[in-house]
């Protein structure tokens, strides 16, 4: 695995609890190292395949 992917999981791993509590994607986004909201849905996409927000609507959780 690369850096820049082990990264991107740790990144995105991080990220879903902050996102289940419902925090703005923006503010998650930050939090977990993106410079912007739009990187970060990015790479969330191209790595999990759907958005946050269905994401978590498929997991069961709310937000």
């Amino acid at each position: 695995m690369s850096l820049d992917h082990w990264r991107t999981q740790v990144r995105l791993r991080a990220a879903l609890p902050l996102l289940a509590e419902g925090q703005p994607v923006s503010r998650v986004a930050h939090s977990v190292g993106y410079a912007t909201a739009s990187a970060f849905l990015a790479a969330f996409r191209r790595t999990v395949g759907t958005t946050p927000r269905r994401y978590l609507l498929s997991r069961g959780s709310s937000g």
